[in-house]
């Protein structure tokens, strides 16, 4: 076991002697627009509503009476997790910290003394702390991938849904949201929710510590897809879960936070660099996990809370176990709440087919992405996506992000008929308002260089 343990040492030490910084070919830092996530107006129409359930709900016997004893103080758990069935080792970024000094515009302090909040010139000062999908977060709220999940048991108290989920700015609109008292009588607000997903507990109705609520959208007075989680004392004033020299609050994270967090989101490999399209469409990520020999890949590693000085060394290995590139890189920015880089290599002709892996040493953690190396089918897999349709589910129209003209597009039915055909598309609006039937469809994209895309799309 000794042996092992130094060899594997020495491995680690022969790498990092053999690795030398080398410069991204794109990538860099990622900063969503801070949005006033409650206009004055809604705060007020929201505390109304929550008075009048929790009066409803005392009377009804579904909560404790006012002023009657409370346990000890709830500690709270981390208010997002990842759905079943992905592979990122984190799915979000930070944003906003509540904001402490009550002066506007422009005037923030965060709880550790720091500015990683926001004010507005209306008098807001940020009342909550804002966590964003990273990466691609559209695409990460389109297939659910971020739940919010209850940060300690309660009751709820309120809920909205229904609402539009892909907002990009501040509107006005109303946000899907549910609200929980928890057991000392403190209440939060988990805001932003995706429509459709809002628990279906009704009011009254119990949640148990870490119970799905929903999952992450954009509704509501939103700059794209985040929740805002907001804590509240029993008597309705705003508290800061976060314990730090500019808190009043002494925190009450059930395990301890800290102010910067850098952590490799996801690894990632794709067949073309990855595309951040404009809010609302998803992002074009261009992934792909598998290649053929000669062709070239990009590896690509995701961030948040990225600080300058902090190095990775990346390594690609063949199948074999035997290094076929080894490079660090550091960035120089101060700190990134979220960020990006991506290098590209060209495979040989000759490359060995197989399970090849990406690894990313970065304070203290390894992550790795495996990709395969195929002879058959790696051809067609790496060809580029250059399309992404949004809304998916739809109603009666879909857009589609990607290079106009289509020369044509197909719709087909699960039993492969073509139910309606688009030429020469030349407007980013797909018009399906004459199919009655709902349900999956295949469309079926012709690019004018001749090659086919096709993506599933689901009407409701």
């Amino acid at each position: 076991m000794k042996n092992a343990y130094l060899l594997f040492c020495l491995t680690l030490c022969a790498l990092s002697s053999l690795a030398q910084s080398v410069a991204p070919t794109g990538g860099g830092g990622y900063q969503p627009p801070a949005a006033e996530c409650v206009t004055p107006a809604q705060r007020q129409q929201i505390e109304t509503l929550l008075s009048a359930n929790i009066a409803r709900l005392r009377g009804q016997r579904l909560l404790p009476a006012s002023g009657a004893a409370r346990s000890t103080t709830v500690p709270l758990s981390w208010p997002l997790r990842q759905a079943a069935g992905f592979d990122y080792a984190s799915t979000y970024g930070i944003s906003n910290f509540v904001d402490h000094n009550p002066a506007f515009p422009n005037a923030v302090q965060d709880f550790n003394c720091g500015t990683r909040t926001y004010d507005t010139s209306t008098g807001y000062n940020h009342a909550g702390l804002d966590l964003f999908p990273w990466p691609f977060s559209f695409n990460m709220m389109d297939r659910s991938q971020v739940e919010i999940v209850a940060a300690a048991p309660g009751i709820i108290i309120g809920k909205t849904d229904g609402n539009p989920d892909r907002s990009c700015a501040l509107t006005g609109a109303n946000w899907n949201a549910v609200y929980v008292q928890n057991m000392d009588g403190t209440v939060c607000w988990y805001g932003h929710m995706k429509t459709g997903s809002v628990t279906a507990k009704p009011l009254g109705a119990s949640v148990a510590l870490g119970e799905v609520l929903g999952t992450v959208g954009s509704s509501g007075n939103s700059s794209g897809p985040h929740l805002h989680f907001e804590l509240h004392s029993a008597s309705g004033v705003v508290l800061d879960p976060y314990s730090g020299p500019c808190s009043p609050a002494t925190g009450s994270w059930a395990t301890a936070r800290t102010y910067y967090e850098p952590t490799v989101n996801t690894l990632l490999t794709h067949s073309a660099a990855p595309v951040f399209n404009t809010c609302p469409a998803p992002d074009t990520p261009n992934e792909s996990r598998t290649f053929a020999p000669g062709s070239t890949v990009y590896t690509a590693a995701y961030y948040h809370d990225q600080q300058a000085g902090q190095q990775t060394q990346y390594t690609i290995y063949r199948p074999d176990n035997s290094v076929f590139r080894t490079w660090t890189h550091a960035s120089t920015v101060a700190h990134y709440p979220a960020s990006y880089w991506y290098w590209n290599y060209q495979l040989p002709t000759n490359a060995p087919t197989g399970e090849w892996r990406f690894e990313a040493q970065f304070q203290g953690t390894v992550s790795t992405r495996t990709f395969t190396v195929n002879l058959v089918t790696a051809a067609v897999a790496a060809r580029p996506v250059l399309y992404q349709l949004y809304p998916n589910p739809a109603i009666d129209a879909v857009r589609l992000t990607g290079p106009l003209p289509i020369a044509r597009v197909q719709v087909l039915n699960l039993l492969g008929q073509v139910v309606r055909t688009t030429h020469n598309l030349r407007q980013p609006t797909l018009d399906l308002s004459d199919l009655r039937a709902k349900g999956i469809y295949l469309v079926r994209l012709l690019r004018t260089d001749g090659t086919v895309e096709q993506h599933k799309l689901v009407l409701e």
